[in-house]
């Protein structure tokens, strides 16, 4: 698997560097006259907690995706935590250069509104789950319903279908019955992961349900529900999810639910709010968080972010400033 991703690396920055004609800063190289692109994305992030202040270069991802007919895939790869010094109680300085395949798939369209993909992907579950990227989300935190309680990726099967006559819009269907192709880069260690999600309203008032059954290591199994509505309005967008989880281990139910506003105030600034309540997975641990933020985007590929994240516990509170772009 190393050797697989060294190659594969290798091969990306060579296209980029021995065939891309033409760049453009936050759409990556073109190769040729190819549908080829090559780019990739950067984010840094400034902590300050109780006793320490970290500073982290947290992601550093190269991408190669592309068009053609029927097709289309998309390859990205992606160190984590490239270099983090941390001052105070707990002074410390680290540095990880290893790339991990975080994305790795194929698409093929029987048509207008059927999609068959195969590979390493985004697990179909909720809104949030959807925006991988610092630059395209609207904090620099991701909620916990994200984190906690199902596999954000998922290597397998993946099948949508879209009818916007109906009043399902949109089904999926997701199978995996194998590991992960890089099974050190995920929230679990799963290998096997069933899902199924549907969309019923219109695209500025759209409801997600879905749910799912995965197994992860060392021998835990979880079956868990999500309801989720998004709303996006002139100025404004709501954002809401709620899932439950039931542990085949664990006769207690868990559950995360939060809720976001987003004030798009001026053309390029936005001020967010969010709040979320959890009961986390088999530790029982529970938690309320009020996250208050403001984004700038000087550019459509570039997002300077600064938010207050207030807990339950206050030993948990901290700032955070981050600076992403898509190159």
């Amino acid at each position: 698997m190393n050797n697989l991703k060294k190659i594969m690396i290798a091969f990306v920055l060579s296209c980029t560097l021995l065939e891309g004609e033409e760049y453009t800063f936050g759409d990556g190289f073109q190769l040729g006259d190819s549908p080829v692109i090559i780019g990739g994305y950067l984010s840094s992030v400034y902590g300050i907690e109780k006793d320490s202040r970290v500073f982290d270069i947290d992601d550093l991802a190269l991408l190669a995706y592309g068009e053609f007919d029927q097709y289309d895939f998309l390859a990205e790869f992606e160190a984590t935590d490239l270099y983090r010094k941390e001052f105070g109680a707990h002074a410390d300085e680290s540095s990880n250069s290893t790339f991990h395949i975080e994305r790795l798939y194929g698409d093929y369209y029987f048509g207008e509104n059927e999609q068959l993909r195969v590979g390493k992907f985004n697990s179909d579950v909720g809104f949030w789950n959807q925006m991988p990227i610092n630059v395209l989300r609207d904090t620099t935190s991701s909620p916990n319903l994200v984190k906690d309680f199902f596999p954000k990726l998922t290597t397998g099967i993946h099948y949508e279908s879209r009818q916007s006559e109906r009043a399902i819009r949109r089904l999926s269907l997701t199978l995996q019955h194998n590991a992960d192709i890089d099974r050190e880069y995920n929230n679990f260690t799963v290998d096997r992961h069933y899902a199924f999600a549907c969309d019923v309203g219109e695209k500025e008032t759209l409801w997600r349900f879905g749910g799912g059954y995965f197994r992860y290591l060392p021998a835990h199994e979880a079956l868990y529900a999500l309801g989720a509505f998004r709303m996006e309005k002139k100025g404004w967008d709501f954002l809401f999810e709620s899932i439950v989880r039931r542990d085949t281990d664990d006769d207690k139910l868990s559950y995360d639910v939060y809720a976001q506003g987003v004030w798009h105030w001026r053309a390029e600034h936005d001020a967010i709010l969010r709040t979320e309540v959890e009961k986390a997975p088999l530790t029982r641990f529970h938690d309320t968080t009020v996250v208050a933020g403001y984004t700038y985007r000087p550019l459509s590929n570039v997002a300077l972010k600064g938010e207050y994240e207030a807990h339950q516990e206050s030993r948990l509170n901290r700032w955070l400033f981050s600076l992403s772009l898509l190159f």
